[in-house]
């Protein structure tokens, strides 16, 4: 999932900095997240949904963002 937001956001000229910041949150948090290091909360991962949708013109769902964690990395 990582590589696949990646590349949407790219293609839209975002990165994860543009991503953190539309969530609301710092990078390196962001940065755990992406890398299965801490499980956001329901609510985190809802503002990290809604502002990869909004930045990717893509349907991202904070279910997405809760599997990080759990090593579902698909």
């Amino acid at each position: 999932m990582r590589d696949k937001l990646k590349a949407d956001l790219k293609a839209h000229r975002y990165n994860f900095g543009h991503l953190a910041e539309e969530a609301g949150l710092n990078r390196s948090y962001l940065s755990s997240v992406m890398t299965g290091s801490i499980l956001p909360s329901v609510t985190t991962a809802g503002a990290l949904a809604y502002a990869a949708s909004r930045l990717t013109q893509k349907t991202y769902s904070p279910d997405m963002f809760l599997t990080i964690a759990k090593g579902d990395t698909k």
